[in-house]
C-alpha cells in the first residue's frame, strides 16, 4: 500500500465524509448519561455531536451546533437542568431538541420553530455503548456490527462496570494507529515482554464481514523464545503489574512461591490453573460464564469494529481503545482507552464512579499502550521518507490489509 495514505491532506479530507458520516460509531457509554440532561459531546474529525438524555429518559443525539449562528453549544460532559441554552445569544432549546425560547423574537422574521429544532443524529445503544451515525439513511446498529454481536454476547459487555478510561492525542494518522493494533507481528519487536505469556506464532485471525478478530494463545510462551518453558510463563506472570492474567494465576490454588521462586504445584499447567480460577471465581461471584468456551476463559480475543475501535476480551474483563482523526491536521489523532471490569454488586456500591481523564502526550498510562505509543509516531515520521514509496503486508498482517479494503470500498467504491 502507499505510505501516501497516511499523509495525504486530500484523502484525509475524503475520509470526513465519505466515511466519518457514514458509519457507526461508538460515542459514550449509556453509565455517563445517569440523569436527565446529561450530555457527552463526541468529536470526530470536525464534526461534534451532542448526545443527550431527555426529560423522557431517552438517549438522543444532536449535531451540537446552535441553529441560530452556528456556536457549539456544549463541550466535555454535564448535566443541563432544564434545557440548552447556547452561550452566544442564549437561543434554548428542551431536552428533547425542541425549539423553546428565542430572546427578542419580535425582532426576526416570522418562522416555524420546528425549522429550527436541533438536527438530530441517528443513535442506537447496544450494551450500555451508545453509537452515532451522521448518515440518516444508515443500516441498524445491529445490522453493521453483526456478527460481532453474537460473538460477544456470552461475555455480557452490559454488565461491565468501566474503571479506568483516559483520553490521549498522538502524533500520527488515525490509520497509522489502527494499523498498529490489529497484529501480533509487532510484539517480537514493541513488546518482547508478552512473548513470554502468549503465542504470537499460533495466533489465528478471522475476517468477520466489515470487522475482524484474531485469538491469541495465553499462558503460553512464543516459540520464538530460546528457553519457552511453562517456568518462563509462571515467572512473569508472578511478576508484580504483570496484569490481568498474572493476578488470576496469583489466586490460583496451585499457586506457589517459596524463597522467591513462583511454580505451580502438582505440575499443573499454567493454561489450566488460569481456566479453574477464572470459572470457580466467576461461579463465586455468580457470572454468567457458560456461553464461553475454555479457550475464551483464558486466551485473548480481539476484536475490531471497523472502523477505529479495537477491544481486548477476556473473561470478567476487556479493553477498549477508540482512534478519532484529529479536528484539522491529517497526522494527529485522539487515542481513547477504556478499562471494564464485572463487578460484584458489593465491589460496584463501594466503588465511586470513575472520572474520565484528559492526559497530555506522552503521558504514561500502562506498559503495553506506552510501548505502541513510542512506536507508531516513528511509523508516521517514516511514511514521509524519500526511500519509501509503499509497504508491504504478510499473512500475519491479513487484518490491516483488510481494514483498508473495506475502507477503500466507502472512500472509492473499490
Amino acid at each position: 500500500m502507499p505510505t501516501e495514505r497516511y499523509i495525504s491532506e486530500e484523502l484525509w479530507r475524503l475520509e470526513q465524509n465519505q466515511v466519518w458520516k457514514r458509519v457507526w460509531q461508538w460515542a459514550c457509554l449509556e453509565e455517563d448519561l445517569p440523569n436527565p440532561g446529561s450530555y457527552v459531546e463526541y468529536q470526530v474529525g470536525d464534526q461534534s455531536v451532542l448526545v443527550l438524555r431527555g426529560d423522557d429518559g431517552v438517549v438522543r443525539a444532536f449535531h451540537n451546533v446552535c441553529q441560530h449562528r452556528g456556536n457549539r453549544l456544549r463541550s466535555g460532559t454535564g448535566t443541563a437542568r432544564e434545557d440548552i441554552a447556547c452561550p452566544y445569544h442564549r437561543w434554548t432549546w428542551d431536552l428533547r431538541g425542541d425549539l423553546k425560547h428565542v430572546p427578542d423574537r419580535d425582532g426576526f422574521p416570522d418562522f416555524d420553530d420546528a425549522c429550527f429544532s436541533l438536527n438530530s443524529v441517528r443513535c442506537e445503544i447496544w450494551e450500555g455503548f451508545v453509537f452515532v451515525n451522521l448518515d440518516s439513511k444508515a443500516e441498524s446498529l445491529l445490522d453493521y456490527l453483526s456478527p460481532l454481536t453474537e460473538r460477544l454476547a456470552p461475555y455480557h459487555f452490559g454488565e461491565h462496570t468501566r474503571t479506568r478510561s483516559v483520553t490521549m492525542p498522538l502524533a500520527a494518522n488515525w490509520k497509522t494507529i489502527v494499523d498498529g493494533f490489529l497484529d501480533v507481528y509487532h510484539l517480537q519487536g514493541v513488546h518482547p515482554q508478552l512473548l513470554k505469556v502468549l503465542d504470537d506464532v499460533n495466533t489465528t485471525y478471522e475476517l468477520l464481514g466489515r470487522h475482524s478478530a484474531m485469538y491469541m494463545p495465553m499462558g503460553v510462551a512464543s516459540p520464538r523464545l530460546r528457553d519457552h518453558s511453562e517456568q518462563v510463563v509462571i515467572d512473569e506472570l508472578a511478576r508484580a503489574g504483570s496484569g490481568f492474567h498474572g493476578k488470576l494465576l496469583r489466586q490460583s490454588e496451585y499457586f506457589m512461591e517459596e524463597g522467591g521462586k513462583a511454580s505451580l504445584r502438582d505440575g499443573v499447567p499454567v493454561r489450566q490453573a488460569l481456566l479453574e480460577v477464572g470459572r470457580i471465581e466467576g461461579e463465586a461471584q455468580g457470572r454468567d460464564y457458560s456461553g464461553l468456551s475454555d479457550e475464551q476463559m483464558v486466551d485473548d480475543h480481539h476484536y475490531f469494529l471497523f472502523p477505529n475501535t479495537v477491544c481486548n476480551v477476556y473473561a470478567g474483563h476487556f479493553i477498549t481503545a477508540r482512534i478519532r482523526p484529529d479536528a484539522t491536521d491529517a497526522e494527529r489523532c485522539y487515542f481513547d482507552m477504556f478499562i471494564f471490569n464485572w463487578l460484584s454488586d458489593e465491589e460496584r456500591s463501594e466503588r465511586r464512579a470513575a472520572r474520565h481523564a484528559a492526559v497530555d502526550e506522552g503521558t504514561e498510562v500502562g506498559r503495553v499502550p506506552d510501548q505502541d505509543f513510542s512506536a507508531l509516531p516513528n511509523v508516521q515520521l517514516g511514511m514521509h521518507s524519500d526511500g519509501l514509496e509503499s509497504i508491504l503486508l504478510s499473512e500475519q498482517e491479513i487484518r490491516v490489509l483488510h481494514f483498508h479494503q473495506v475502507l477503500d470500498q466507502l472512500l472509492f467504491g473499490e
